[in-house]
């Protein structure tokens, strides 16, 4: 599957610009239902200021009661074409599966070739379009083709009944991708004619500003959400928003911090990568992660990195590389370069996981599905296109993206990176300190959708 990066983070309010983690959802049924119910047929960032910002006021979190429990979904009506009928196969097909694979992915290229004509044709009634555009969104999801997803979006906010749930779930699929200004822009003028709607609504603009680190407005779209008939899952989304505006701050104002004192001493280690994309300008955090940078320079100079595919994407919240066996045609993930590293990310002054930073890729833990092994980190790197909050403390990030965030987020599976060069470093040699050859296995880590754990909420 091919991966794509988000632009710039840019100092809005302030850090990166970037996105919510969330796997694909399967929309494309769900909202077919809602809209044949109502119509009766089936940054990098960028340079700092020269100071952090006065302390904000104080933010009034929403705690997560019990709520009202969510309505089973309608009966899906029979489908009125061939096309709808297969969407409909490949979606239970995929969703059992949980993953696209070559001739699954090549079956929805066709069918969305399909669709597309069949969108086209002077000869498909309104009813057909109302029930193709979403399945054509769907797809678009699959492909991770955020050009073809708004245009289904589109056409069909245009012509359905149901443009509020059309709203809803594009808005979603945005937050999805790290687009959160196109969710603001959406979402913010809309008038919504029921309470679960508005309540979801705001949880979308809350998600889309945090995403921003405008943490006020944030806490605020959270807070106005209507309080009568709140569901439960509307309940911990609201209360995971809160949780993550407030550790989410925290990181955000160390990480401005950081940034100013590296703009005054302005000798930190620069790396560029030329991608099939284009090129990135790597800036390297060597005060707080010195081994992880040495030993990153290293294969950098070993020209370990030359040749290598991008090997695993995840929507909305990075893209893989590093894996030395990609450049001679192997299946990237298993590699750690010939050695492993001792890990770095429990020192007070660590680095934060904002957009756009790159995290050292470990395996993960043998007793549990979240947790990483420890010193694990090899030569595989993450570069982070969405907020990952919950990687901090976990994960070592070692550098942010100087200029080429455009770049990144246009990146994919099998991308390359043609060559790495180092551009500037300090005036000593670079070698990172090897703990061994390590041992087999999938470097997995991290992932999107890991939440909060206690101790950075405060809760432990």
């Amino acid at each position: 599957m091919k991966p794509t990066v988000d632009p710039s983070c840019r100092i809005v309010g302030t850090l990166g610009a970037c996105a919510p983690r969330r796997s694909r959802a399967v929309i494309a049924l769900a909202l077919l239902a809602s809209a044949l119910t109502s119509t009766g047929a089936a940054g990098a960032l960028q340079t700092p200021p020269p100071a952090p910002p006065p302390a904000p006021p104080k933010l009034t979190p929403v705690p997560a009661p019990t709520g009202a429990q969510k309505a089973p979904a309608a009966p899906l009506p029979p489908p009125l074409s061939r096309s709808e009928q297969r969407f409909r196969e490949l979606n239970v097909y995929i969703k059992g599966k949980g993953t696209l694979d070559a001739q699954t992915r090549a079956d929805v290229v066709k069918l969305a070739a399909e669709i597309d004509a069949d969108l086209k044709a002077p000869t498909t009634e309104r009813d057909q379009m109302l029930r193709l555009l979403p399945a054509r969104a769907q797809l678009a999801i699959w492909l991770d083709d955020s050009d073809a997803m708004d245009a289904a979006f589109e056409k069909l906010l245009s012509m359905s009944n149901a443009p509020e749930a059309v709203a809803l779930a594009w808005g979603r699929e945005l937050n999805a991708e790290a687009r959160f200004e196109r969710t603001l822009e959406l979402l913010q003028a809309r008038e919504f004619t029921t309470d679960a709607r508005r309540i979801d609504a705001k949880i979308l603009i809350g998600d889309a500003y945090l995403g921003t680190n405008r943490f006020e407005p944030a806490q605020a779209a959270y807070n106005s959400a209507p309080a009568l008939g709140r569901t439960t899952d509307q309940l911990s989304r609201i209360a995971e928003g809160s949780r993550r505006v407030m550790f989410g701050r925290t990181l955000f104002n160390k990480e401005l911090s950081a940034m100013v004192k590296d703009q005054q001493k302005g000798d930190l280690p620069t790396i560029e990568l030329i991608t099939s994309r284009g090129p990135i300008i790597v800036e390297l955090f060597e005060d707080q992660a010195p081994n992880t940078v040495g030993n990153f320079i290293e294969h950098v100079e070993a020209g370990t990195y030359n040749g290598t595919a991008f090997h695993r994407f995840m929507r909305g919240f990075g893209i893989q590389g590093g894996d030395p066996a990609t450049a001679s045609g192997g299946v990237g993930g298993r590699s750690n370069g010939g050695w492993t590293i001792p890990d770095e990310h429990e020192r007070a002054d660590r680095r934060s996981p904002a957009v756009g930073r790159l995290v050292m890729a470990k395996q993960p833990a043998s007793d549990s599905v979240i947790k990483s092994a420890q010193n694990s980190a090899g030569c595989q790197f993450t570069i982070l296109t969405g907020p990952a909050e919950s990687l901090d403390g976990f994960y070592t990030v070692f550098g942010r993206v100087l200029d080429g965030m455009d770049v990144v987020r246009k990146l994919r599976v099998d991308d390359q990176i043609i060559r790495a060069d180092v551009l500037s470093k300090r005036n000593h040699d670079y070698r990172g300190v090897r703990l061994g050859t390590g041992t087999p296995g999938e470097y997995s880590m991290p992932r999107p959708g890991t939440p909060l754990s206690p101790a950075q909420t405060g809760e432990a």
